[in-house]
């Protein structure tokens, strides 16, 4: 019986160690890439220009760049050079915690603007359209930074390294916030049904109708092309937050596996999943937004195989020297 046990948690383990490599891999090389061209084309192209949704988008890319960054460098070192420098550095240990608690909930947040931005600019009051402006979204992106930098300053505090966990929480009481407040609460209900969820299904309700309104049609083509953006990156953000918010709550609040090493090895299995598909929220908008928007598609052709082939290629070919032949003035007389 224990034999099998441990021929299956070998197992197990040989499926969870390389879907954690490979994926950290896959997921903060796309992910570094796509964030990129989320910002190159949402930044370059005149018609997302001046819209408040479009610069919640371009924050949103920046703030992913950096929990990636966070969450796959040093995870990569740990898994092919066995370095963890959270156990070495009680200064590093402090300032991943904090920096991966501002990048998180900087990009939460402005999804949440993106989808209450979209409520808002489809509606059919247009005292409540006239509120939106890109200066009020410079001011309300402004504001989320500061609120998440105050909010963490406990998290330096009481962030340590643990002789059995590493860098990890070291107050039972921040912890009881950490997962009643924060986990549950600031980073998983209000923003995930509340906000973002209710917000961005009222926008997509108020699309349907844009038609009766008198819009011009260019205007209307982009509010529904922004309205199905939204719509697509909050069903990303909850589908894969679910998951990995109830393991992290279980992990928390769940007795030591250490003596068990089935149980153990499915833990580890659970995390690699989990983990992986919550990181797909910040690796994958790009790729989503590439198959849930045609016009989208249409214009990331736009920007890469025009203005970028005519700005690159074609500027380098014109400014190639042409060999510049004499003219002979003895052939012009005799050709007289």
């Amino acid at each position: 019986m224990e034999e099998s046990i441990s021929t299956t948690s070998r197992i197990i383990l040989a499926v969870a160690r390389p879907l954690l490599i490979y994926s950290s891999y896959v997921c903060l090389i796309c992910g570094l890439i796509g964030n990129v061209l989320n910002i190159i084309i949402v930044g370059f192209l005149k018609v997302f220009r001046g819209n408040p949704s479009s610069f919640y988008l371009i924050v949103e890319s920046f703030v992913n760049c950096g929990v990636l960054l966070n969450a796959y460098a040093l995870r990569i070192l740990l898994s092919q050079f066995n370095i963890d420098f959270t156990r070495n550095s009680i200064i590093l240990c402090k300032i991943l915690a904090v920096e991966r608690e501002i990048t998180v909930m900087i990009s939460l947040m402005a999804i949440c603007c993106e989808a209450l931005d979209q409520f808002l600019v489809t509606s059919h009051d247009i005292a409540r359209r006239q509120k939106i402006t890109l200066k009020l979204a410079q001011r309300m992106a402004s504001i989320n930074v500061v609120v998440w930098i105050l909010h963490s300053i406990p998290f330096a505090i009481f962030y340590e390294i643990l002789p059995s966990t590493g860098c990890n929480i070291s107050n039972k009481y921040f912890s009881l916030h950490f997962s009643v407040v924060y986990l549950s609460l600031l980073n998983g209900f209000v923003p995930l049904v509340v906000v973002s969820l209710v917000f961005s299904a009222f926008a997509y309700r108020n699309v349907r109708r844009i038609i009766r309104r008198q819009v011009p049609h260019i205007r209307r083509r982009f509010d529904r092309q922004m309205t199905a953006i939204v719509f697509s990156r909050v069903a990303l953000l909850v589908s894969v937050s679910i998951p990995f918010g109830t393991y992290l709550l279980y992990s928390m609040n769940a007795p030591g596996l250490m003596g068990n090493v089935l149980l153990s090895a499915i833990d580890q299995l659970c995390s690699a999943a989990t983990s992986t598909l919550f990181y797909m929220n910040y690796a994958g908008p790009f790729y989503l937004f590439l198959l849930t928007s045609r016009r989208f598609r249409s214009q990331a052709k736009h920007i890469f195989t025009k203005k970028f082939w005519k700005n690159v290629f074609c500027k380098r070919r014109s400014d190639m020297v042409v060999p510049f032949n004499p003219i002979n003035p003895m052939l012009n007389v005799f050709s007289q």
